[in-house]
């Protein structure tokens, strides 16, 4: 019998070659897998400054959330016109307000500086845990305030406000204080009366 210094190692095609294949199979299958779930850790992605495909403008105060904030599109105006609202006029404003809180908010106030003033119309308190939609629906601000309606607007427009643009606003509550945005104006489709064709 051979010593262990002249038995011949595995060759090629040797009983010892199958698990040699094996291992280093194994172990490209291993490092390939960390590779492919450390792509891009840490680096900054093409979509990270993308911004949202919602229409309106969306932040948040306090336990108060503002959804879709938009200024409605005039549904008298043609779809491609340049100014949405002329000088001196009124453009009503369409949000969803959202509180996670457990007891009530209420929208005191609005203001823009392309407006002379902001006019809430009816009882703009938003229960705790509620969500209640503004302006430009199907029918949710009856539903969501048994009955109640809000609307908003800024008024006294100082200069003409165009589609495709967005407008500082300053939403202030009761509660969760004051929240600063830019709202957007709608799209022409958006607009109240092409809802309810």
């Amino acid at each position: 019998m051979p010593s262990a210094a002249q038995r011949p190692g595995p060759t090629a095609g040797g009983a010892g070659t199958g698990r040699a294949v094996w291992t280093r199979t194994a172990a490209a299958v291993v490092a390939a897998a960390f590779a492919l779930t450390g792509c891009s850790a840490g680096a900054v992605t093409q979509t990270a400054g993308q911004a949202s495909a919602v229409n309106g403008y969306s932040g948040q105060v306090g336990n108060l959330l503002v959804r879709n904030a938009s200024i409605d599109f005039p549904p008298s105006a043609a779809p491609t016109a340049g100014a949405a609202y002329q000088p001196g006029g009124a453009a009503p404003i369409s949000l969803t307000l959202v509180n996670n809180g457990a007891s009530a908010d209420k929208l005191l106030s609005v203001s823009s500086p392309v407006a002379g003033a902001g006019q809430i119309t009816g009882d703009a308190t938003v229960p705790g845990g509620s969500t209640v939609t503004v302006g430009n629906n199907t029918g949710t601000d009856s539903q969501a305030l048994a009955g109640r309606t809000i609307s908003i607007k800024l008024t006294g427009l100082v200069g003409p406000v165009r589609a495709g643009l967005t407008y500082p606003i300053t939403l202030r509550f009761q509660n969760a204080g004051v929240l600063n945005g830019e709202l957007p104006v709608g799209e022409p489709s958006a607009a109240p009366e092409a809802q309810k064709k």
